[in-house]
């Protein structure tokens, strides 16, 4: 129900993801939805949207590149795939929840909590990619506003070039930041051999195949 509940989030915002809605999409039964969220829709929205932010944070931790133009591109890569793999419908759960939040400050406390977290784990990866660190911070907070605003322009055009521009220019952004020097490592695989997979696709896979 929860991995339902963030698929509509992500198509149709709160307004749409009631517990109707959920019980229809998921063929959830009627009693289980009760049982399982006495707090009502609310508590539903809120396991949702802290579902999807914690995927995307672990996606991040992992994520372990060259340079930090790779960081970019891991990043707006997988944003751009959840729009592309949803026929251009889907945005992100998370702006979703803080968008219909209305005076719930429980939805806008946990929209805050996860976007506070991805711009930690994802200038965790900027860190490790050879950012400074203070402008690593500054670098997720740009990269994850420039998304979330692609998502919304990309849905409302119905084409993804947008993420195009986004890619080029934050890529153009990173390029600018002058890496610190670093003692050599020993005994610890390069960055560019180990794997990780973009950002972003933990919503789509988390909410794409229900």
């Amino acid at each position: 129900m929860i991995r339902g509940a963030a698929e509509l989030l992500s198509t149709d915002g709160v307004q749409g993801t009631s517990f109707s809605d959920v019980l229809q999409h998921t063929g959830a039964p009627r009693g289980s939805i009760y049982h399982h969220f006495p707090g009502g829709k609310d508590e539903l929205v809120r396991e949702a949207a802290a579902s999807v932010g914690a995927g995307v944070a672990a996606l991040l931790d992992a994520l372990d590149v060259d340079s930090p133009e790779l960081v970019v591109s891991a990043f707006v890569g997988g944003w751009r795939s959840v729009l592309v793999s949803s026929d251009h419908r889907r945005g992100c759960a998370v702006a979703a929840t803080c968008v219909g939040a209305g005076g719930s400050s429980a939805l806008l406390d946990v929209a805050g909590e996860v976007f506070a977290a991805w711009r930690t784990a994802l200038g965790g990866a900027f860190v490790r990619s050879g950012v400074p660190a203070i402008e690593a911070d500054d670098l997720a907070a740009m990269s994850i506003a420039a998304v979330e605003g692609a998502l919304v322009l990309g849905r409302a055009a119905r084409s993804d070039e947008v993420f195009d521009v986004v890619e080029r220019q934050l890529r153009r952004l990173v390029s600018t930041v002058p890496a610190p020097v670093a003692p050599a490592r020993s005994g610890r695989p390069t960055r560019s051999t180990r794997s990780a997979r973009s950002p972003g696709t933990d919503q789509s896979r988390r909410t794409g195949s229900r």
